[in-house]
């Protein structure tokens, strides 16, 4: 049954990639990948492990069990025929459409050319009552095909400057270039030279990669899937603040002001009969009151459902407003150096004053880790999906234990500070959900923290000469 299994898994990873990110075209492709690859141990399964079983068991007349183990080889012979002719194609194809070398126009060119050798294979290969494949014809394609679409793959990793899309990158390196290199040897080599059983070594690397697969899909995401549970946490959180808080508010602001009033009276007939020692608790009871009231404000504010107020602005603008909104903070820290580096520059379709609010968060943030010097640089970039700005701190970073919380609400490592509710980051969260992006953070205890914001594309117009500034 291990066919079986390795069936199963590898079709598994095919729905998770098209199911979690079914818009992202290589993601489509690195899903057909896996669902084409799927069907060699569909043929393995049928040929060793289910026929067998048939021909054990009793089913009906000796005719109808002859019937039914051709058939079972036909589907087999089928089977074999999508795996070693379509996995060359729908690797390259995956690796073409995981770049940006190719304008969309031509990679749709370059595909319907490419698959001219699979269409020509299929038609001359013999597939009943057995597949027979020309090998040394094969491999004058299929070995270019699988070696050109590692080599981009690779060079793609090389060339990402972006570091958490690196690290994907790499990640792809392990689970599609290592794999198919394998199975270059182990499929289409070995048969060349009547090796016709080496693909079976194959059974235990794919059920291999789908446990590192899992591991590094919910750890950091891989081929456009995150299965992030601390996301989800965060999201089902959120949703229950939001209602929660708004009736806390409403309760608050009704008993503090019934306070407020109560306390007035008494204010004024203190001062009626001069009794000061009355009139300075008065006086400290009012203070309570108003900090009771912002403090409800502020959890209010930060906990709300996110309603975009969408316009046109410069990129530049709401980073160099961020910037200028911590002006005080950083004269008061005057060890602390904030560079301006702005990669690329652009019209943003977005809210500004809600990404001008993440960007002051993260910078202040950024401000406050640090032990008197430092440097703390805000710089953008574009990759294939997303406009990325990127807030970077050479502060005392953050505990691996409590990364997995960062964005979880009421979560903070700064105790000390007033009215600090660890609300900053999820509201950070919530913004670039809205705006169908993500935030992502990166940290060393002792090196400093990055978060990156990724904003999609399509928001973003770049401008020709871009812009470059530092402060």
């Amino acid at each position: 049954m291990l066919m079986g299994i390795a069936l199963v898994a590898i079709w598994t990873i095919s729905a998770l990639l098209i199911v979690t990110d079914p818009k992202n075209p290589s993601s489509r492709w690195a899903a057909v990948m896996a669902f084409v690859g799927g069907f060699g141990f569909l043929a393995g399964s049928l040929n060793e492990e289910i026929r067998p079983l048939l021909n054990e068991a009793v089913l009906g007349s000796p005719v109808f069990q002859s019937w039914l183990n051709e058939r079972m080889i036909e589907a087999a012979s089928v089977a074999s025929l999508i795996c070693q002719v379509g996995l060359p194609y729908t690797y390259l194809m995956f690796a073409l459409y995981s770049g940006e070398q190719l304008k969309p126009i031509w990679r749709f060119r370059w595909g319907l050319l490419l698959l001219l050798p699979v269409v020509y294979t299929i038609w001359i290969s013999p597939v009943i009552p057995s597949l027979q494949l020309d090998y040394p014809r094969l491999v004058l394609w299929v070995i270019p095909y699988m070696l050109l679409a590692a080599a981009l793959l690779v060079k793609q990793m090389w060339l990402e400057k972006d570091p958490i899309l690196r690290r994907s990158r790499f990640f792809v390196i392990i689970l599609a270039v290592f794999p198919n290199l394998i199975v270059l040897f182990t499929i289409y080599l070995a048969r060349l030279f009547g090796d016709f059983d080496a693909w079976k070594y194959n059974l235990a690397l794919i059920l291999a990669l789908f446990i590192f697969f899992v591991g590094f899909a919910l750890k950091y995401g891989v081929l456009g899937v995150r299965l992030r549970v601390e996301q989800n946490r965060v999201r089902s959180t959120l949703r229950a603040l939001t209602s929660g808080t708004s009736i806390l508010n409403h309760t608050l602001k009704n008993e503090v002001g019934k306070i407020q009033l109560l306390a007035y009276r008494i204010e004024r007939i203190a001062a009626q009969h001069q009794l000061k020692e009355m009139e300075g608790d008065l006086a400290q009871l009012q203070a309570a009151s108003d900090h009771i009231l912002l403090m409800a404000e502020r959890i209010h504010d930060k906990t709300q459902e996110i309603k975009l107020n969408e316009t046109e602005f410069l990129l530049s603008e709401i980073v160099q407003a961020a910037i200028n909104h911590i002006d005080p903070l950083a004269k008061a820290n005057p060890g602390v150096h904030i560079e301006l580096s702005l990669g690329v520059d652009g019209q943003l379709t977005a809210d500004k004053v809600h990404l001008t609010e993440v960007l002051v968060n993260l910078l202040q943030n950024a401000m406050e880790a640090m032990d008197g010097d430092g440097r703390v640089q805000a710089r953008s970039y574009l990759s294939k999906r997303y406009v990325v700005v990127a807030v970077e701190d050479t502060g005392k970073g953050i505990a691996k234990e409590n990364i997995a919380s960062i964005f979880d609400p009421f979560f903070s490592t700064k105790k000390s500070q007033q009215l600090n509710f660890g609300l900053g980051l999820a509201y950070c969260f919530q913004v670039m959900r809205e705006h169908q992006g993500r935030i992502e953070m990166e940290s060393k205890l002792g090196e400093g923290t990055s978060f990156f914001l990724y904003i999609p594309r399509r928001r973003f117009h770049e401008l020709k000469e871009g812009a470059k500034m530092n402060e």
